[in-house]
């Protein structure tokens, strides 16, 4: 009898730990309690990683866009607080665990997926409020976190899909009822 595949995702810390998001941006556990059940209801392990934005200016700190976190000393601050989480991924496909997916947050300049038009403020600086109707010319970066995951997870080989999480979108809209279908093919046993 063939063993059951045994499936882990790697995971930005607010999307289990909410009170790592910025403060005045709140915090939403409904969504936490839905994504993490969601999983473990599936036997899919989580992997997470530190906040980055935490670890590096606390709780308190204000909100910010990319362009603010893309200096020399946040992006090395990013690359060891993977350096475990890393550890754990290899030590788990050795083991012949699946990586499933990374599931980062809407909107995050750290851990987003698509960080695309922001406004800027009288200073030049990047706001985290994005653009009300972008254009298709406006480019689509990932935050900064999630752009040194994918770095280091290329340097091993592993390919998996980005998702992220649309935690600003309502619960029955299109985006978020994509992101589901997707995360469910994510963790769907492989054939």
């Amino acid at each position: 009898m063939p063993r059951k595949e045994r499936r882990v995702i790697l995971i930005c810390q607010c999307l289990v730990n909410p009170y790592c998001r910025v403060h005045i941006l709140g915090q939403n556990f409904p969504l936490s309690l839905e994504v993490t059940d969601y999983l473990l209801r599936r036997n899919v392990g989580i992997i997470q990683y530190p906040c980055p934005e935490t670890t590096a200016m606390g709780l308190m700190r204000n909100p910010q866009g990319r362009q603010q976190y893309d200096s020399i000393f946040f992006r090395t601050h990013c690359k060891e607080l993977l350096r475990v989480p890393m550890l754990m991924v290899r030590e788990f496909l050795k083991n012949r665990y699946r990586l499933c997916c990374f599931i980062g947050l809407e909107n995050s300049p750290t851990c987003g997926i698509h960080w695309g038009a922001h406004k800027v403020n009288r200073y030049g600086t990047e706001s985290p409020n994005p653009v009300d109707e972008p254009g298709d010319k406006d480019p689509v970066l990932r935050g900064i976190m999630a752009e040194i995951l994918e770095e280091e997870l290329n340097k091993e080989r592993i390919t998996v899909p980005f998702l992220e999480l649309p935690a600003l979108s309502p619960a029955d809209s299109e985006k978020r009822r994509r992101f589901w279908q997707d995360l469910e093919a994510a963790v769907s046993p492989a054939s």
